[in-house]
C-alpha cells in the first residue's frame, strides 16, 4: 500500500484517461480485457511480493499499477456500454427496423428544442411488448400549446426508431456521435397527440427536480417577469437554458459569456464562496465547527444539483468543488489541486464517457488554469482600494481561464472574442449578488411574500445583464472567427501556454529555451499547415437538398457553382466547416455548367432536363440531379462512364432505383445522402 501512495495520484488518473481512450476508439472483446486485466493484477500481486524482499527494486510494482489502471479505463468504457446488455434495444433490430412499432418509455430529460422540434430523451421499456432497455432521442412538431413533458412521465407511442443520421458534409457538427457519446443511437418522431400517457410514472432525482423547477416557473410567472427574463432566470439558478432563444445565445457566445449561462464551475464556485462566507462563524468552533461546516456545504451543494436537474454540467462542478470544499478544509496547498484529480477520476469511472464532453474538458481546464496561473498574475498589482482590487482579481481570474481554455475553444469553436474581459469585468463580480438575489427571490416566491417591486427589480438587472452582453457582442471588429486550428495547433497551443507560465513563474535559461522550443514547433507547423493548404486541390459535390451544389478548391480559394445562388444560411451550414477546415475563403458563386473538364476527368452533369447524348462525349463520372426522367441502363450503355454520383436534390424512389441499376451493371455508385458529399481529388 505505501508503494502505491509513492505513485503520484495524478499519473493514475492519466493512466485510466489513456485506457477509456483506448476503449473508446478501439473496441475490445470483453473476454479478452478479462484475460489481460486478470494477467495484469496477477503479475501486480507477484510484483509487489517480489519487491518487499530487501535490495529489491519497486519500479515493476509502480510500473504494473500504472497498466492496471489502463486496462482499469478499457474496462470502464466496457462495463459501461449498455449495448452489452442483452435486453438493450438494439439485439431486437428485427422487431424495432419494422416501419411502425408500439413503444413504452418514459422521459428521461428535455432538451434544446430547434426551430422545428421539441426534443427529449427517453429510457425504453419496451418495444413490441418485449422488455428492453436503452435510450432513444424523441422529437416532437413544436406546438405552443402543449406544455413541456415532465420527466419520469411514461407514455406508449406507436412510431418509427430510426438511426441518427451522420453528418452528409465535411467538417459539419457530429450529432449523431455527440449522442453516442450519451448512450442515445436511435430515435423516434412523433407528436403529442399520439403520445398515450400510462398511469404509471417512474420516480426519479431527475423527476423529484423537475417538478420543484416547475412549481418554481409557476410561482415565478404570477410575478410579470418576461419570457426572456425567465429563460435567463431558469439557466443562471435552475441550471436550465432549452428556452433560451438563439439570438440570446449568439450574443453570450460571441461576447465570450457563454459560460453565464450555463450552471457549472463558476456558478458552483460563487455559490461555494458564498455559503463558505455565510457559515464562517463556525470556524470558532475549531474541529467541530469546522467538520460542521464542510459537510453542511457539501449537502447544499448537492441540494442545488438536485434542483438545477444533475445535468453534467453541473453534476461535474458540484463533484469537483465538493472536494474543493474537502481540500478548503484541509488546508494543503496541493489540496486544491489533489480536489481536482480525486473527482475527475471518480466522475471518469461513473461515466467514463465523460472524457469526450467538450463541457468536461472546459471545466477542469478552466479550473486548473484559475488555479495555477491566476494567483501569478493577481501579484501583479495591487490596488489600494477595495472596488479596484475586486476589478484586478476578476480581471485576472478571466485572463487566467481564457489562457487556460484558448487553444481548445479555438480547436472547438474556432472563433474568439477580444472583448471577453469587459463583459465578465462588469458581469462577474456581481453575478455573486445576482445568485444571491435570485435565490431569495425564489424563496420569497416559494412562500408568496415576493413583492412586486421586488420581483420588478431583479428582473431589471437580468435585463440589464442583456444589454451589456448584447452591446459587447455586436462589436463585430472585435470578434475573430472562422479560425482554422488543428489537433496540432491544439498540443502545440499548450506546449506554449505551459511554456509561457513557467517562465512568467520563475525565469531560469532552461525554461526560456523551452518557450523558444514551443514558438519554433509552432511557427514551422504554422507554415506546414500553410503549405499543405495551399497544395489541396479538390473537386466536391456537397449534399444539398435544394441546390445542386458543385466546389472547386484551388490555393485556398473556394469557386462554388450551383443551380440556384448560394443563400447566407446554406453557406454557414453546407460550407462553413469544411472552409474553416482548410482555411480556406469563399470567393464566388457561378452558374451550373453541364459540363466539366477535371484533372484529365470529364465530368457530365445530367439535370432534369435528361439531356445526355452529346456528339462524341464520353465522360467518366455522371452526376444526376434534380430527379431527371432517364432510363439509366440505356445512359450506362451509350455513355460508359466509370462511377455515377446522385446528390441530395432527386427523388429518394429514383435514387434506390439508381442505385439497384448501377449494382446489376457492376459500376460503382455514389449517392450523397447515405455516403455523404463525393470528394474527388
Amino acid at each position: 500500500m505505501n508503494k502505491l501512495l509513492n505513485i503520484p495520484f495524478f499519473i493514475l488518473t492519466f493512466s485510466l484517461i489513456i485506457g477509456i481512450t483506448i476503449g473508446y476508439y478501439i473496441d475490445i472483446n470483453l473476454m479478452c480485457i478479462i484475460i489481460f486485466l486478470t494477467a495484469a493484477i496477477i503479475g501486480l500481486a507477484t510484483s509487489w511480493w517480489y519487491s518487499k524482499k530487501i535490495f529489491h527494486s519497486a519500479i515493476w510494482f509502480s510500473v504494473l499499477v500504472i497498466i492496471n489502471f489502463t486496462f482499469l479505463g478499457i474496462t470502464l468504457v466496457t462495463i459501461h456500454s449498455p449495448q452489452n446488455n442483452p435486453n438493450h434495444y438494439t439485439h431486437f433490430s428485427d422487431t424495432f427496423q419494422k416501419d411502425l412499432v408500439t413503444i413504452h418509455f418514459h422521459i428521461r430529460e428535455r432538451l434544446k428544442p430547434t426551430n422545428y422540434y421539441e426534443k427529449y430523451v427517453i429510457t425504453l421499456t419496451s418495444i413490441e411488448n418485449k422488455k428492453t432497455t436503452g435510450r432513444l432521442l424523441l422529437q416532437l412538431p413544436k406546438d405552443s400549446l402543449q406544455p413541456p413533458l415532465i420527466t419520469g412521465t411514461s407514455y406508449i407511442s406507436y412510431s418509427q426508431i430510426k438511426p441518427i443520421p451522420k453528418p452528409l458534409n465535411p467538417n459539419q457538427f457530429d450529432y449523431a456521435s455527440y449522442l453516442a457519446q450519451n448512450y442515445i443511437f436511435h430515435k423516434t418522431t412523433t407528436e403529442f397527440s399520439k403520445l398515450i400517457p400510462t398511469n404509471s410514472s417512474i420516480f426519479s432525482i431527475n423527476r423529484l427536480a423537475t417538478l420543484i423547477r416547475t412549481n418554481i416557473n409557476q410561482k415565478l410567472k404570477s410575478h410579470n417577469f418576461s419570457k426572456k427574463q425567465l429563460s435567463i432566470i431558469n439557466a443562471l439558478l435552475l441550471g436550465q437554458r432549452q428556452d433560451i432563444d438563439n439570438d440570446t445565445l449568439t450574443d453570450y457566445r460571441d461576447a465570450g459569456a457563454i459560460h453565464i449561462l450555463a450552471v457549472s464551475g463558476l456558478h458552483v464556485g460563487i455559490l461555494l464562496m458564498l455559503l463558505n462566507f455565510i457559515l464562517k462563524p463556525l470556524d470558532r468552533f475549531k474541529k467541530i465547527g469546522k467538520m460542521a461546516k464542510t459537510i453542511i456545504i457539501i449537502l447544499l451543494l448537492w441540494c442545488f444539483a438536485v434542483i438545477a436537474g444533475l445535468s453534467p454540467s453541473v453534476l461535474r462542478a458540484v463533484t469537483m468543488f465538493s472536494f474543493i470544499a474537502i481540500g478548503l478544509h484541509i488546508r494543503s496547498k496541493t489540496s486544491i489541486y489533489n480536489a481536482l484529480i480525486v473527482s475527475m477520476f471518480v466522475l471518469l469511472c461513473l461515466r467514463p464517457l465523460l472524457l469526450f464532453s467538450v463541457g468536461f474538458q472546459l471545466s477542469y481546464l478552466a479550473v486548473f488554469a484559475i488555479v495555477w496561473i491566476q494567483p501569478s498574475l493577481v501579484k501583479l498589482l495591487k490596488p489600494r482600494f477595495y472596488i479596484g482590487k475586486v476589478l484586478w482579481e476578476t480581471f485576472t481570474v478571466t485572463i487566467a481561464a481564457q489562457l487556460g481554455l484558448l487553444p481548445l475553444t479555438l480547436f472547438y469553436f474556432h472563433q474568439f472574442p477580444l472583448l471577453f474581459f469587459i463583459a465578465n469585468l462588469m458581469i462577474i463580480p456581481i453575478l455573486g449578488i445576482i445568485l444571491g438575489f435570485g435565490i431569495l427571490v425564489i424563496i420569497l416566491s416559494q412562500i408568496q411574500l415576493l413583492p412586486d417591486w421586488l420581483a420588478t427589480t431583479f428582473g431589471n438587472c437580468i435585463d440589464a445583464i442583456n444589454f451589456i452582453v448584447h452591446l459587447v457582442s455586436k462589436q463585430e471588429a472585435f470578434l475573430i472567427t472562422e479560425i482554422s486550428f488543428s489537433w496540432r495547433m491544439l498540443i502545440l497551443g499548450y506546449f506554449f501556454i505551459i511554456s509561457l507560465v513557467l517562465v512568467f513563474k520563475n525565469r531560469n535559461v532552461l525554461r526560456i529555451y523551452l518557450i523558444a522550443i514551443s514558438i519554433i514547433f509552432l511557427l514551422s507547423n504554422l507554415m506546414y499547415e500553410k503549405l499543405q493548404n495551399n497544395e489541396r486541390e479538390e473537386l466536391i459535390l456537397f449534399h444539398n437538398q435544394r441546390n445542386t451544389t458543385v466546389g472547386i478548391l484551388q490555393n485556398r480559394c473556394l469557386n462554388i457553382y450551383s443551380k440556384d445562388s448560394i443563400s447566407e444560411s446554406t453557406k454557414n451550414y453546407v460550407l462553413q466547416g469544411y472552409l474553416v477546415e482548410n482555411n480556406s475563403q469563399f470567393i464566388a458563386n457561378k452558374k451550373l455548367h453541364n459540363v466539366y473538364a477535371y484533372k484529365k476527368k470529364i465530368i457530365l452533369i445530367i439535370d432534369k432536363v435528361g439531356i445526355y447524348n452529346l456528339k462524341e462525349l464520353k465522360p467518366d463520372i455522371i452526376v444526376l440531379t434534380n430527379s431527371p426522367k432517364i432510363h439509366l441502363s440505356r445512359v450506362i450503355e451509350i455513355l460508359k462512364p466509370k462511377q455515377i454520383i446522385a446528390d441530395g436534390s432527386n427523388y429518394k424512389s429514383y435514387l434506390d432505383q439508381w442505385e439497384l441499376t448501377c449494382i446489376k451493371q457492376k459500376i460503382p455508385f455514389h449517392r450523397t445522402d447515405k455516403k455523404g458529399a463525393y470528394i474527388f481529388r
